[in-house]
């Protein structure tokens, strides 16, 4: 059966976007506009594309990438889409609205430039970091945010939450920086993400949160302050896990003992 391709909203693109900087996902995107248009403005990392260029990126683009067409409005992205799904390309995306509905809800990747810290300057240096996006991921895909969390750097995540980051992103284990925090045991640190507005039920590659970290690790402090802002102690992992039959001290049994089953 010939793949075909998906018209998708401007939201759902952009997720796809972010996740694909973050080094998550592949992501082959282009630009349908004219070369005037596209010189002028363009979703960053996008490659232009016309007729005289679509042979030669067929060619080359292996079929197993997934492909991501947007042009003005949403109409002519379609045709190319639907080019690519006749080369057997198994999932190409098609923007509805175009640019100028997909450029407001993806603005580009927030930079160091001159409104950071020399502190955070360092971390970005040292850690080998790209200061012209920081939500370009490093080793096992951690973010700048990450790291900070990670080292348990209050100070260094609030530069990073003000400069514009993504909180949203999920490392190789499809852990987000709240869960990176929580090992850091940084309790302002954690608060910070979660008035951020973090994920705080986000499920990693095995289902687990944030909360069922901190019962499986014996951390009954971070565990309160999860509960406190409204974690959900009921949801399961992907063996079927609460966080309650994962708790490893008596502490954190008791504070997970009104949901067990």
């Amino acid at each position: 059966m010939t793949p075909t391709f998906k018209r998708i909203s401007p939201l759902h693109a952009a997720d796809l976007i972010r996740r694909a900087r973050a080094g998550i996902e592949a992501l082959a995107l282009f630009d349908s506009r004219d070369e005037i248009n596209y010189r002028r403005a363009h979703i960053t990392g996008a490659d232009p594309l016309n007729e005289n260029l679509f042979s030669e990126i067929a060619s080359s683009l292996p079929k197993n990438i997934p492909v991501m067409v947007y042009c003005y409005h949403g109409n002519a992205s379609q045709t190319y889409a639907e080019m690519f799904a006749d080369f057997r390309y198994r999932e190409v995306y098609s923007v509805d609205g175009g640019y100028e509905a997909l450029a407001p809800v993806l603005p580009d990747p927030p930079t160091l430039g001159t409104r950071g810290t020399l502190e955070l300057a360092d971390f970005i240096r040292e850690q080998h970091f790209d200061p012209t996006n920081l939500d370009s991921p490093w080793d096992h895909a951690l973010t700048p945010l990450m790291r900070a969390s990670l080292q348990g750097r209050d100070n260094l995540v609030e530069q990073l939450l003000g400069l514009g980051v993504n909180i949203h992103l999920r490392n190789n284990d499809g852990n987000n920086a709240l869960w990176l925090a929580c090992v850091a045991g940084n309790a302002a640190l954690v608060q910070r993400l979660i008035d951020a507005g973090i994920d705080l039920d986000n499920r990693n590659l095995t289902g687990a949160t944030a909360l069922m970290y901190t019962a499986s690790s014996g951390k009954p402090e971070m565990m309160r302050l999860l509960l406190d802002n409204g974690a959900d102690p009921l949801i399961r992992t992907d063996d079927d896990y609460l966080a309650v039959d994962l708790a490893a001290t008596a502490e954190c049994l008791q504070l997970l003992r009104h949901t067990a089953a």
